[in-house]
């Protein structure tokens, strides 16, 4: 037999799953991170065994070879809700009705919502986990990942997370972290949530998200213009994040939002590429202290919101990346602005980087800004790795 040939049998009679394995290394704040380390890969064979996977302590790589839907799966509710009655941003003019049984606001008017129940509360997520797609198959629709408190060591990757409820608010998270210790989230593509796509809240999480896209293209927008508002949050007391390499675009708020009432969260916002924010990215609060640099702005009307008043170090401009040296071992990489893009004033605030300077061996090398666009959109996103 022609060696070609044998090379084909052998991959034929490969069990299920042998593609299945993680591709590189976790890197940043999410360093050390296994997963699921050397388990067999296994794909589930209903959306009630991926979730009784998921939500154990078992180490296991999961694959995710097609797409699971969740749609009706849990049936619906329907219950009092709330819509806008003042100005244009309505749900009859492309923006979102709110679920709450509570109060309506003064602003507001009582209606009755009806909305898939499975998309509202993500799948458990327990440690020791590799949840990793196939190509550009592994789909979940109408289902995002609530990660249990206290589960750590989690690995997503090349996974597209959609349509959680998008025409409601709180209709559904794609991803919700609360005090996890080590996950990596890298290749995955988040879009048609109805709130966050991402959101770490409560106690501290050590995470690393990498080579994402955030897709903000929507019917349902909370600011009514086709773009996604409710897109990151990151608040959790004594959160560490590494945010490198991703493609935010098509939102109008909270691209991210870090900081909360208590703790700091400590942020490396590094190689990213921002385009088409008709709203804000960045909105940081006293408690973030964030270093934001190489990251690439365009068509964003604002970079970074005036009252942003946390520990900041950004480099607008090349006069302060020098101040990095003394304490990274290295300059800052600047960031760029588009020419149709809202100024961002160079905050130079030390604390953040004396407290990055603690984690030197976890920090992120900036690429430089010139890099960053197609650096990005060759990479973010799934279906852009060989598995």
């Amino acid at each position: 037999m022609h060696p070609v040939d044998l090379l084909t049998l052998a991959f034929a009679i490969l069990p299920t799953g042998t593609w299945g394995q993680v591709v590189g290394t976790p890197y940043g704040f999410a360093s050390g991170v296994t997963g699921g380390g050397s388990a067999t890969p296994a794909v589930p064979s209903s959306i009630t065994q991926l979730k009784e996977w998921l939500a154990d302590d078992t180490a296991r790589v999961i694959m995710i070879d097609k797409t699971f839907n969740f749609i009706g799966s849990e049936g619906t509710v329907t219950e009092p809700g709330c819509r806008l009655n003042t100005g244009t941003c309505t749900a009859l003019n492309g923006g979102q009705d709110t679920i709450k049984t509570g109060d309506c606001d003064a602003n507001e008017v009582r209606i009755t919502v009806t909305y898939d129940k499975a998309s509202y509360l993500g799948m458990d997520v327990g440690s020791n986990k590799s949840l990793v797609g196939k190509g550009s198959a592994g789909v979940l629709n109408g289902k995002g990942l609530r990660f249990k408190a206290g589960a750590k060591n989690v690995i997503i990757q090349n996974i597209h997370i959609t349509n959680l409820n998008p025409q409601y608010v709180w209709g559904g998270d794609a991803i919700s972290l609360s005090g996890n210790d080590g996950v990596w989230i890298d290749h995955v593509k988040l879009s048609k949530t109805g709130r966050q796509h991402f959101v770490s809240h409560y106690d501290a999480s050590r995470v690393t998200i990498s080579n994402t896209e955030f897709d903000g293209v929507t019917s349902y927008s909370h600011s009514c213009n086709s773009d996604h508002y409710w897109t990151i949050i990151v608040g959790g007391t004594g959160d560490k994040i590494t945010f490198d390499r991703n493609y935010i675009h098509d939102v109008s708020g909270r691209a991210p939002k870090i900081g909360s009432s208590s703790g700091t969260q400590l942020v490396q916002a590094v190689n990213n590429y921002f385009y088409s924010g008709t709203g804000h990215n960045f909105d940081i609060s006293s408690s973030g202290h964030v270093l934001i640099e190489s990251n690439y702005f365009d068509s964003c009307v604002t970079p970074l919101t005036s009252g942003s008043n946390g520990k900041i170090f950004n480099t607008a401009s090349t006069s302060v990346e020098g101040n990095c040296a003394s304490v990274l071992g290295r300059n800052c990489g600047v960031n760029y602005l588009s020419s149709n893009t809202g100024r961002m004033t160079s905050l130079t605030d030390s604390t953040v980087l004396s407290e990055l300077g603690n984690y030197k061996s976890q920090l992120v090398a900036p690429l430089g800004y010139g890099k960053v666009v197609s650096t990005v959109t060759a990479n973010a996103g799934i279906g852009k790795i060989g598995n």
